[in-house]
């Protein structure tokens, strides 16, 4: 708004208003800048503290020994079996062979029995009650039919809320006959426990045998026709003893051992189920007669076509036929599995425990050649690991120089950082920094800080760099040490005593260990006289919720240590969580640094909203008053100025 430049004045009195409003406005322009400012501020640490949070993903990607747990496969025959490796793993190379693969147990009603699916099962004959699958009890009404008892067995879950573990469906096999088929979701020989509560509904549908759950399974046998017993008496040393036969599944199995000097009945028996890579028993019966029994229950092609004992030949009836019970769609079935001519067994494809750390998985049966599997550390994809925290530290270490340059007043294209002049984020690098410049002190080898593994500084840019020859050496030659940088454990020279856990307040350090009674222990930093006493036992755990060891917990059996006697306990936290620690503190979103001075910032511009709002007033308000102001200037001019004419035009002197 403005006065017209064309009143008695002549003043443009529309641009002398602009320009001390102007002024005023001013004012506001300065806080409202301040204000930008702070919202700078606020961007920039919502970019430090993503910053932060991909240093402790990277940190926490090194915390724990499975972090390591990182190798390269290798199989000669995949299609047949793969290997893995994990915690305790080693490089190495295995002959592996695979006889059986697992496989899930089966079982299916009764034909003909179900005529409608939806009927309810008493007017099928089908009795109601309560059914138990492994151990779930699921109670089944007078009006439910098929179709409801398999949605009642999909939906069943034990007490912790897992589902149970069958998979129920229900064939149509014809117009009025309908089956119930229940799948194991696991493999393994075991199969499903069925049992009826009360009631007979299993036992009516033909699932069962019996309340208890007796399915009828039967193994094949084999017995010799003739006493052996009496022939492995004069059996000779270096006497030839050859076995042909087929196994379960019809796979050829021939096999010839010697006896040796001082061989025994039990020796004799174990060659002989070696030879079905022990996937049956041999035993002699009263009569001296072999006798071999299939683990595997159901039907078999279980055979020993010929023994022969030196010159002797045995032949063998088949004196029990291997059949699944009327109920058993499949019998559940174990894998059979030899490494380095060991046999084992798994009831899953995957296969773990056997060796430390590795982890066999089974596709397919391999009885007759040897499958080379092989597993070597994966040094490249944990240096890269390391690679990227130091990548993640340096990125933070660009952003404090960014962020905090001050403007070089020598330079006029220079401008300072949005964060120039404030020393937290400097302060915040430099405390990170010693973390990965700290010793360790705790274990003693050859490796106790990452100096040592190649980590490098660039003294004009503070930025990390690392010798991948170092690293790899030491990766290679000391894993152990290695690990324990990075890594959180504890260890004692009592093997009794095992790390259980820890919280951000238990400290780092070499403790001596007592026992106080059977119900506590106490302990101390080593060096120093003060004792924190533990909580009362809980069986083998003892905790701590004091002092400098306060979470830290520990199983310790009671008399682990003994009266007058102290056991060592060393905790080391190890880079990853020491980060991984700070940096929450750092980001909480309650106390972390960051948010509070964030919260500050953001205080300051909701007072500066309210100091704008205010100061804006009071311009429009200014305005208003320079506009009135000038106004009646006008009015007074132009009053004066009528008033000079007319007085003029009274004297004549426009006449």
């Amino acid at each position: 708004m403005g006065i017209s430049v064309n009143g008695p004045s002549g003043i443009d009195t529309q641009y002398i208003i602009e320009q001390l409003v102007a002024l005023e406005q001013n004012k506001v322009t300065k806080i409202e800048n301040e204000q930008k400012a702070y919202q700078l501020k606020i961007d920039a640490f919502s970019k430090l503290k993503s910053l932060l949070t991909d240093l402790r993903t990277n940190a926490l990607a090194l915390s724990e020994k499975k972090s390591f747990d990182l190798f390269s496969s290798s199989s000669s025959d995949e299609d047949i079996v793969t290997i893995s490796g994990g915690t305790g793993s080693v490089d190495a190379s295995y002959d592996l062979r695979v006889f059986q693969l697992a496989s899930a147990e089966k079982m299916i009603s009764a034909d003909g029995l179900i005529e409608d699916q939806n009927a309810s099962l008493t007017s099928l004959g089908v009795g109601e009650g309560i059914i138990s699958i492994d151990g779930v009890e699921i109670t089944v009404g007078n009006n439910d039919s098929l179709q409801d008892l398999r949605m009642k067995i999909n939906n069943a879950t034990d007490s912790s809320g897992n589902k149970v573990g069958v998979s129920a469906s229900v064939v149509r096999v014809s117009d009025d006959n309908y089956r119930l088929v229940l799948t194991s979701k696991n493999t393994g020989s075991d199969g499903v426990e069925y049992k009826d509560i009360s009631g007979s509904l299993l036992q009516d549908l033909g699932i069962i045998t019996s309340a208890d759950g007796e399915k009828g399974n039967i193994s094949q046998e084999l017995t010799s026709s003739g006493d052996i017993i009496s022939e492995f008496g004069s059996f000779a040393e270096s006497k030839v003893v050859q076995v042909n036969g087929t196994d379960n599944n019809g796979e050829s199995v021939t096999k010839t051992f010697v006896v040796k000097s001082g061989s025994t009945e039990d020796d004799f028996l174990k060659e002989v189920e070696a030879a079905y890579h022990n996937m049956v028993d041999a035993q002699f019966d009263g009569g001296g007669n072999l006798v071999i029994t299939d683990k595997v229950t159901g039907s078999s092609q279980l055979a020993l076509d010929s023994l022969k004992i030196g010159s002797t030949d045995f032949t063998f009836n088949t004196s029990r036929i291997g059949v699944e019970g009327e109920g058993v769609l499949s019998a559940g079935k174990d894998a059979y599995f030899s490494v380095e001519g060991i046999f084992m067994n798994s009831d899953t494809n995957t296969a773990s425990g056997f060796m430390t750390g590795v982890t066999f998985d089974f596709n397919a049966v391999s009885t007759q050649k040897d499958v080379r599997v092989s597993l070597k550390r994966d040094v490249d994809g944990i240096r890269n690991k390391f690679q990227e925290l130091i990548n993640s530290f340096n990125a933070i270490v660009r952003f404090a120089k960014d962020s905090t340059k001050i403007k070089d007043p020598t330079d006029e294209k220079s401008t300072a950082g949005v964060l120039s002049g404030d020393s937290t984020v400097n302060y915040l690098v430099s405390s990170i920094r010693s973390f990965f410049q700290q010793n360790s002190d705790l274990f003693e080898g050859t490796y106790t800080n990452f100096t040592m593994l190649g980590l490098k500084t660039d003294t004009k840019t503070g930025e990390y760099s690392l010798d991948s020859e170092m690293f790899d050496k030491a990766l290679n030659t000391n894993l152990d040490e290695v690990m324990n940088l990075f890594t959180k454990f504890g260890t004692s020279d009592n093997s009794n005593i095992v790390f259980g856990r820890s919280t951000s307040e238990t400290k780092e350090g070499k403790y001596i260990l007592e026992e106080v009674d059977d119900d506590h222990l106490r302990i101390k930093l080593e060096g120093t006289s003060e004792w924190f006493i533990s909580d009362a036992r809980r069986g083998d755990i003892i905790t701590f919720s004091d002092g400098l060891v306060k979470g830290l917990s520990l199983t310790a059996p009671n008399g682990s240590i003994g009266d007058g006697n102290t056991a060592t306990f060393t905790f080391s936290k190890g880079l990853g969580t020491v980060l991984d620690e700070e940096i929450q503190k750092l980001t909480n979103s309650s106390e972390g640094m960051i948010t509070l001075r964030q919260e500050s910032w953001q205080r300051n511009i909701q007072s500066t909203d309210d100091r704008i709002l205010r100061m804006n007033e009071r311009v429009e308000k200014y305005r208003d008053r320079l506009i009135k102001q000038f106004s009646n200037m006008e009015v007074v001019m132009n009053q004066m100025q009528t008033q000079t004419l007319s007085m003029l035009n009274s004297l004549g002197m426009y006449q």
